[in-house]
């Protein structure tokens, strides 16, 4: 009992001005179980977005303002020790002010699916393999109070079907009884809408966002504070994604390369529910051009396995 609780280990994606619906790479991991049952989950994140970055440089006195939350619900099955799959779906809200206006945006999200295959090796050592797709189900024709559609970045999907892998190396009792190390990387390919911003798909802009790779590696320890379980998790996540294409050509102020420190707590009165709050702060990054990004994120999660 103790092992299974004993990781808690989360992986966050960070959304920026250059990135539409909600920040998926947070929901990559499956909950496993060695019975067949059904495990749901319900997340909220704020995302502030008011860091304005000239490629490695910090900039001051922005009067642009951006925040972004997500409402994820999730829900995983396992068929066995080894095999899972999971479906999550997004509603987002978004909102914007710049130098001459306001802008919000809510809408429904792109619904993922996953499927993870886990290998369990020697001294308490897992390899976790997943993959999946990303269905345009979201909200691609948002529109601002004049009747304009919103740009890429503002609507709640993205119109397009992309695809996912991941693989995670998992080690418990990691030097020390009840320490979980979780590494992983995760790969997020993203297709090309033809006709953003046309619901009759005949003209529209083309439009890309930028593939995306994740590598996470992360420790939670398991603590016992009389019939709780508390879960304190601590990570360090590099992030990479390139430009996003437009008309076929690489769109500038896209990109880049983001260090962050992913940081949280799960706390569990029993082996069926866990609340979670965590949080994510930026180290570094070096990206293309001038952009506005993340400058934290908090969450919380609640989640009940039946």
């Amino acid at each position: 009992m103790l092992l299974f609780f004993g990781l808690g280990i989360f992986e966050l994606g960070a959304q920026t001005c250059c990135s539409a619906g909600a920040p998926i790479t947070s929901s990559f991991d499956i909950s496993g179980s060695e019975i067949k049952g059904f495990a749901f989950r319900f997340d909220y994140e704020y995302n502030s977005v008011n860091l304005l970055i000239d490629n490695n440089k910090k900039l001051v006195n922005d009067p642009r303002t951006r925040n972004g939350q997500s409402f994820v619900f999730k829900t995983d099955f396992s068929l066995n020790k080894n095999w899972a799959f999971s479906a999550f779906l997004p509603v987002v809200i978004q909102n914007r002010t710049t130098f001459s206006e306001e802008e919000s945006a809510t809408g429904l999200g792109d619904l993922t699916l996953l499927g993870q295959y886990t290998t369990y090796l020697k001294n308490n050592i897992e390899l976790k393999w997943a993959g999946g797709i990303k269905l345009p189900t979201g909200h691609q024709y948002l529109q601002d109070n004049r009747g304009i559609v919103l740009s890429p970045d503002m609507q709640s999907g993205t119109g397009t079907l992309d695809f996912i892998g991941r693989m995670a190396f998992v080690k418990r009792h990691f030097l020390i009884q009840n320490l979980s190390n979780q590494t992983s990387i995760s790969y997020r390919y993203n297709a090309t809408n033809n006709h953003f911003g046309d619901q009759e798909k005949i003209a529209g802009r083309i439009f890309k966002f930028g593939n995306e790779t994740q590598l996470t590696s992360a420790f939670s320890y398991l603590f016992v504070a009389k019939k709780w379980f508390i879960i304190p998790e601590l990570g360090i996540q590099i992030r990479h994604t390139s430009p996003n294409q437009e008309q076929n050509a690489d769109a500038p102020n896209s990109g880049g390369f983001w260090l962050r420190l992913p940081l949280g707590v799960q706390l569990k009165p029993n082996d069926r529910f866990s609340i979670r709050l965590f949080s994510e702060v930026p180290i570094f990054q070096n990206l293309e051009g001038l952009q506005i990004t993340t400058n934290y994120k908090l969450g919380l999660s609640f989640g009940i396995k039946l």
